[in-house]
């Protein structure tokens, strides 16, 4: 199962976004299925507002949960400029579940502080 974190603006865009991941993680960790959370970098580092932020850490909190439950859950945190192709392959091997749970991997992603404005 791939979720794909939407863009969100208001607490019911989270609340909305959150309740669908849920059901979809849960409906994927009773099959086995591993489970693939594809967030924004920029978002996880509260770069871009704090409804983005609030749910990308949400869904990596819920990630990280799933995988000490020992479930082949795993996150993306891809780039404002990350290549397609880098974040299909990432996506792809994670998906694949062989053995990887709880992984952050960050694709064509800075990994510095809050932007100072």
């Amino acid at each position: 199962m791939i979720f794909t974190a939407p863009e969100v603006s208001d607490y019911a865009g989270i609340e909305a976004a959150l309740s669908d991941a849920f059901a979809r993680a849960q409906a994927a960790a009773r099959d086995g299925e591993p489970i693939v959370f594809v967030l924004s970098q920029e978002h996880l580092l509260g770069q871009r507002g704090a409804p983005g932020a609030m749910l990308a850490n949400a869904l990596l909190s819920g990630m990280r949960t799933l995988a000490a439950e020992k479930h082949a859950a795993n996150a993306v945190a891809i780039g404002a400029e990350a290549d397609p192709g880098h974040v299909a392959h990432w996506v792809a091997q994670l998906e694949a579940g062989r053995g990887v749970r709880g992984e952050l991997v960050r694709v064509d992603a800075a990994h510095v502080g809050k932007v100072q404005v």
